[in-house]
């Protein structure tokens, strides 16, 4: 589970080469179409001028993602809003006999080729392409998160650097995949019978689908706190908030994917390591906060209460490291990225802020010791982050002339 356009690193012999890619956004593997024989299939169902161009479009999908590892993500985009208007037509057409009529064919890009998944039913394919579309949008945001000229020039302690717009850009492609799969879920899979839907690929189930909205979402307030954490204006309430959001959709995607049954292999595996350490990080950036902010009050318990944070914080913090290891290690094999944005800062603060506060305020924690047995609750916030809108392209005339 990575992403094609992500920054890889080359290992092993010369003859035998295996790409370990980078993953700061949780990218979809992308599906390519197999050559079908459509003509005859649609012969008589559809005009000829159109099959030609469902051809084309499904010839072009595959070459230019094979050409280039799916990172000409603007050129399959337009293809794939392309086909998605003509395979609009076709399922309004369907109670004229398309339905069942032709096999759509798709692979995963770079496995086997023999490894296919066919369908019959309109609704999934709209599926599988709006799937793409989800993939392709996210593989954009983790591109947008690994820019080339990603380390600060002459630093020379390898801080990475991503502008300002390039996370802003990404955020706004996080809700475009959230509403790409939030439509999936609410339109496509509701129009599907339960024995396809029971056969639909891992990445594909309900659950999962569910899972990887939410957890765009999570993704896209945890860029939000980097930025409010470099943005002078931000308070530490805000900071909190942004904080404490993203545990609730962390844990909400937690919980949503904890139920799916193929949730012990695969993408539903790899996916459920990747949500537990963003959880851990975001749950450590949460406490850290709302301990600065409970440290402004007069009290002594306001002391104890923040130190309790800051130590909880600690801890959390070193149990994400062996989670974002756990995440790496699943197959397919990835690589973290190297620290950066609020998680870079956090790595530092937290610790030395842990011993510095629980140092000043050791008299207090020996008078308090019950209070020390007692994690406070972390406030609880309204989210803010929201699935883009999607709606399917007006369809195209498919009639026969």
């Amino acid at each position: 589970m990575g992403c094609a356009t992500s920054t890889n690193v080359v290992v092993g012999r010369k003859n035998k080469k295996r790409i370990i890619q980078e993953s700061v956004v949780f990218v979809l593997q992308f599906r390519v179409p197999v050559q079908s024989d459509l003509q005859r299939q649609l012969k008589g169902v559809a005009p000829k001028t159109t099959i030609d161009r469902l051809s084309c479009l499904r010839n072009q999908i595959e070459l230019v993602a094979e050409d280039t590892g799916g990172s000409a993500i603007s050129e399959l985009r337009t293809a794939l809003e392309e086909y998605l208007c003509l395979l609009t037509g076709l399922i309004k057409k369907k109670n004229d006999g398309t339905e069942g009529c032709v096999e759509f064919k798709w692979r995963t890009l770079g496995d086997d080729p023999r490894a296919e998944i066919c369908c019959t039913n309109l609704w999934m394919e709209m599926l599988i392409v709006i799937h793409m579309m989800a993939a392709l949008a996210l593989a954009e945001a983790n591109s947008l998160m690994i820019p080339k000229d990603c380390y600060a020039s002459g630093s020379g302690n390898g801080v990475r650097v991503v502008s300002t717009g390039c996370r802003r850009d990404a955020v706004d492609l996080l809700l475009k995949a959230s509403g790409y799969l939030d439509f999936c879920v609410r339109e496509i899979l509701t129009q599907l019978l339960p024995d396809i839907k029971s056969k639909l690929p891992d990445d594909m189930q309900e659950s999962v689908l569910q899972t990887l909205s939410i957890q765009a979402l999570g993704q896209g307030t945890e860029i939000q706190l980097g930025l409010a954490v470099d943005s002078q204006k931000a308070t530490l309430s805000v900071k909190r908030r942004i904080a404490c959001e993203q545990v609730i959709y962390f844990t909400q995607a937690y919980h949503c994917l904890s139920s799916c049954e193929a949730v012990s292999h695969g993408c539903a595996k790899k996916l459920l390591r990747f949500i537990y350490w963003k959880f851990l990080e975001a749950k450590a950036a949460a406490y850290y906060y709302h301990g600065l902010v409970t440290d402004k009050g007069t009290e002594p318990a306001c002391h104890v209460s923040a130190v309790c944070c800051f130590l909880a914080a600690a801890e959390i913090l070193g149990e994400s490291k062996k989670a974002c290891l756990s995440f790496c290690l699943a197959p397919p094999v990835t690589r973290a990225p190297p620290k950066w944005g609020v998680m870079k800062h956090l790595s530092q603060k937290i610790p030395e802020v842990a011993f510095r506060k629980s140092q000043t305020y050791g008299y207090l924690l020996e008078e308090e010791e019950k209070a020390m047995q007692c994690l406070p609750d972390l406030p609880d916030f309204q989210l803010s982050l929201r699935p883009d809108d999607f709606e399917l392209p007006e369809m195209e005339d498919v009639s026969p002339a």
